[in-house]
């Protein structure tokens, strides 16, 4: 299973690869998210990944980047999302936990001549973390409570949604999974002696309850009573931390990543000149 992950992410990379010959940019890292990160995957669980592009020099110059920022569809149908470099770092400093785990995951391909800037977010991806729990733990229940929405109020079945059931049981999967995670990170029981982030999302030791959830779905009553208690439990914990965290920076993320970025420029910069 891990060598078919690794050799798929491979193929992401490739695509990436060949949709920047055709329309600008350099990719420089592809990395998995989703399921196989989290220990809930399957035999049929798709391999989705994101990849970092830098945008060639006039499009940067010129701030027409947009395009760099797109989804492609990959022949099997799985999915290998594309962001410029300055938007996957506002990604990261915005403590979105869903291109977080990109720092972490062991399924990842770096292109040759870019391993020391893959290094340079490896080294701080900790920092990236925990530079504010405050606005990190508002991020985090914003996306279980979008989980929990798509749950109940999405009727695309490209998001999963299952009429004869009337709500979507991967969304309500992952609105537990989102919020078990969180428990394991922030450790309330244990405020601030957090688990690193890929301990905190690997649930594997649950995969079973979670596949129950999303494979054989409850009645619609049941699932509903499930909803008001998730519902309660983010207003809960929103509380919490807004009572108990203080929104302040450990850690400048923003001037590290500006910094990084403004060195990437300098670089192509400088192999235009020559």
């Amino acid at each position: 299973m891990e060598e078919k992950t690794l050799r798929k992410v491979f193929e992401h990379a490739e695509f990436v690869d060949n949709w920047c010959a055709t329309h600008g940019g350099i990719r420089v890292m592809t990395a998995l998210f989703g399921s196989q990160n989290y220990g809930t995957d399957n035999e049929n669980s798709d391999v989705d990944t994101k990849s970092i592009i830098i945008p060639e020099l006039r499009d940067w110059t010129w701030g027409d980047t947009k395009k760099y920022n797109t989804t492609l569809i990959m022949p099997d149908g799985s999915h290998a999302e594309t962001k410029s470099l300055v938007d996957m770092c506002k990604q990261y400093i915005k403590g979105n936990i869903n291109f977080i785990e990109t720092l972490y995951t062991p399924y990842s391909h770096i292109a040759s001549g870019w391993e020391w800037l893959y290094e340079a977010f490896f080294d701080v991806r900790e920092n990236v973390c925990r530079h504010n729990l405050y606005k990190m733990a508002q991020t985090w229940l914003g996306y279980e409570r979008q989980a929990i929405e798509h749950a109940f109020n999405s009727t695309s079945k490209s998001l999963g949604y299952r009429p004869e059931y009337g709500y979507n049981p991967k969304s309500l999967m992952n609105a537990f999974r989102i919020k078990e995670s969180f428990i394991r990170f922030f450790q309330f029981d244990q405020p601030f002696l957090n688990r690193p982030f890929d301990e905190a999302i690997d649930v594997s030791d649950m995969k079973n309850y979670f596949l129950e959830i999303k494979e054989n779905p409850m009645p619609l009553d049941i699932a509903l009573m499930h909803k008001q208690d998730l519902l309660k439990w983010v207003t809960e914990t929103k509380e919490y931390v807004m009572a108990h965290f203080i929104d302040k920076e450990a850690f400048n993320v923003d001037f590290y990543f500006k910094s990084l970025s403004e060195k990437v420029y300098v670089t192509l910069s400088k192999k235009e000149i020559i």
